[in-house]
């Protein structure tokens, strides 16, 4: 199973047994110690889910949580953590947004637990013994990948990267997310490995719209799978930021 990437915004050096946890659960963990700068990298990188810790979390929650699905998109996961027990600030996170409102004194196990939870939710297919996209049909046990039936034989990290990419239909992904995400992060690879896998992908599974797929770069940042109907429509897609976010009324703390 690919590597899932989190974004953690906490003020200070998190705990390294909260690290060691998510990491442990086969999560790449990057931490940010302000809003600033996790705004920055949401412009160029791309996550399968935020924890936001509640300690940088101010009056004006509302517009900054905007911002984040703005820049990250709404495929993205979200889930406050460190929060006081307040049911009513537990209502105002989920409406914001949230997946999940963790509280205080909540322990690491069980924050990594439900962070499985949250993304076994928005992404059912990762957790399938196969993969069936026609033309295409990937089977996670065997490891093989049939075209029309064909088997087409893929190396191992060809292999992960195609049925990343299936698994996630429409959504784009940064170079550093693919990294961490089929390498595990690997420093010894850089984001030329992930151009030269994906110009073998194209190839060997013949990803052309006559098949109904396209594997497109998306703004020069990464890439997407888009997946096309006979009509050349693309019920796939979806847009980089999502349609209603942006600017937002003044809001009482979530956390």
């Amino acid at each position: 199973m690919a590597t899932t990437r989190l974004a953690l915004l906490h003020d200070a050096p998190p705990s390294s047994a909260l690290l060691s946890t998510l990491r442990s659960a086969g999560h790449a963990v990057h931490v940010y110690n302000t809003r600033p700068g996790l705004l920055r990298e949401l412009g160029r990188e791309s996550f399968d889910l935020i924890l936001l810790d509640e300690t940088l979390l101010a009056s004006d929650v509302r517009p900054f949580v905007d911002r984040l699905f703005t820049l990250a998109g709404e495929d993205t996961a979200l889930i406050f953590i460190h929060c006081s027990d307040d049911e009513h600030r537990l209502a105002d996170a989920l409406a914001l947004g949230a997946d999940d409102f963790i509280r205080r004194g909540v322990g690491n196990r069980e924050i990594a637990a439900r962070v499985d939870a949250v993304l076994r939710r928005r992404h059912p297919l990762r957790y399938q013994p196969s993969l069936d996209h026609p033309p295409y049909f990937f089977d996670l046990e065997t490891r093989r990948c049939h075209l029309d039936g064909r088997e087409v034989m893929l190396t191992d990290k060809e292999f992960e990267l195609a049925v990343f990419l299936f698994q996630h239909l429409g959504r784009i992904f940064s170079r550093g997310h693919l990294l961490d995400a089929v390498w595990r992060g690997q420093h010894t690879q850089s984001t030329r490995t992930i151009d030269t896998h994906i110009s073998r992908l194209r190839r060997k599974l013949q990803l052309t719209d006559a098949q109904g797929f396209r594997l497109a770069s998306a703004y020069g940042s990464g890439y997407r799978l888009e997946r096309f109907e006979p009509d050349g429509r693309n019920p796939a897609e979806t847009p980089t930021h999502p349609a209603g976010a942006g600017m937002a009324e003044h809001c009482p703390p979530v956390c």
